[in-house]
């Protein structure tokens, strides 16, 4: 059975060679400002990230299906109230795991990520997401009910860890994304969000 992944960030561009015939993407509807959800008059990403961050997932996992849910455009910024509405929405589309990239800092935010997470674990759905911004906890990802994971780029991008941290277990995993021909790796895009994508990938693919 093909392993189904939500993916809220900034749209996918399926004609990247990353991503064209590694694996299926379903563009799904975005999320304006207002909060409602309307079909994408123009699917594809902007920024880049969400791109990057799915050509990790499809180099891990081939032959996933990725539903792309853009929830910001230009600038890696997203209301709080609009990041709850894509959990929200994704856990509907009975996808296999979510994938995010971001999350809040502010921990008086959490009572209504542990209840997303917990609607997502009652129907079958692992999150992914950051567990820190720098020095910051982050979440959902720092929650115990989430998988959470922060960078070490010691490690390949194929073999995360799990490791102590702090009062739970965290995954660690290669920040790096996959490498593009003629791009030197530290002017491509990197850091927690690609370690996300990259445990993602891992996790999707039965690691």
């Amino acid at each position: 059975m093909t392993v189904r992944i939500a993916l809220l960030d900034s749209g996918v561009n399926g004609n990247h060679p990353h991503i064209r015939d590694q694996g299926q993407i379903i563009h799904g509807p975005a999320i304006d400002d207002s909060g409602d959800w309307k079909d994408d008059p123009e699917p594809g990403d902007l920024l880049g990230h969400g791109t990057c961050a799915a050509a990790a997932i499809l180099d891990l996992a081939p032959g996933s299906t990725i539903l792309s849910l853009r929830i910001f455009r230009d600038q890696p910024r997203c209301p709080f109230p609009r990041l709850l509405e894509a959990l929200d929405h994704a856990i509907d589309e009975g996808v296999d795991w979510i994938n995010l990239s971001l999350g809040t800092t502010r921990p008086s935010r959490c009572d209504d990520l542990e209840k997303m997470l917990e609607r997502a674990s009652e129907a079958g759905i692992g999150v992914v997401a950051p567990a820190a911004i720098g020095e910051l906890a982050c979440y959902p990802g720092a929650l115990h009910s989430c998988y959470g994971v922060l960078v070490d780029d010691s490690l390949p991008r194929s073999h995360p860890q799990q490791r102590p941290h702090g009062d739970k277990k965290v995954w660690f995993a290669s920040g790096r994304p996959r490498d593009l021909p003629g791009l030197p790796s530290g002017a491509n895009l990197s850091g927690v969000s690609l370690a996300a994508a990259n445990l993602t990938g891992f996790l999707a693919a039965g690691g």
